[in-house]
């Protein structure tokens, strides 16, 4: 099976990717190192985000290098300084397929909640390895933003000694 389109995410215990205000900040208390993200990063070769997130990032300014990266939107927005950003309001499934045609290596799939919600649907996401830190948020950005109707198959759990939890899941239909 393909790993190439991967929704690499961290996500609080009551399933939000951002608090009410899109921030992360839950997430400095427990580092990054520890967690394989520098080789994940080194894997990538693109990036695939909605406008939310995209938006999200231009506020901390773009930490991406020069990753090229697609974006997921029907308005116009800016391009980031620094930034390869090309911009799509094809369907999300189509849109990530497409796109990973232009890369051997991993397509990052950042997020949002609607972008991974509608890109598992559609089969266009093989994994999801999530990072399920150990906190409640109670509201914010929820990382499924309805039911998702296809199936995931467990394929790895690892438990690290800060309490938080990465589980790695791939599509149950086969992926892309």
């Amino acid at each position: 099976m393909s790993e190439k389109t991967i929704a690499y995410v961290a996500a609080s215990l009551d399933g939000y990717i951002a608090d009410a205000d899109g921030g992360v900040h839950f997430l400095e208390q427990f580092g990054s190192d520890d967690y394989g993200f520098h080789e994940f990063l080194d894997g990538v070769g693109s990036l695939v985000m909605g406008a939310a997130t995209y938006e999200q990032i231009l506020g901390w300014g773009w930490p991406y290098g020069k990753l090229p990266a697609l974006v997921l939107t029907t308005r116009d927005l800016a391009v980031a300084e620094g930034a390869t950003v090309t911009f799509s309001s094809a369907p999300t499934g189509e849109a990530i397929r497409e796109y990973a045609t232009h890369t051997d290596k991993r397509v990052w799939i950042v997020g949002g909640g609607d972008v991974i919600t509608a890109g598992l649907e559609a089969g266009a996401i093989d994994v999801l390895e999530m990072y399920v830190m150990p906190v409640a948020l109670g509201s914010g950005v929820p990382l499924f933003t309805r039911a998702l109707g296809v199936p995931l198959d467990l394929v790895e759990a690892t438990s690290f000694s800060n309490g938080v939890v990465k589980v790695v899941y791939r599509t149950g239909e086969g992926g892309s």
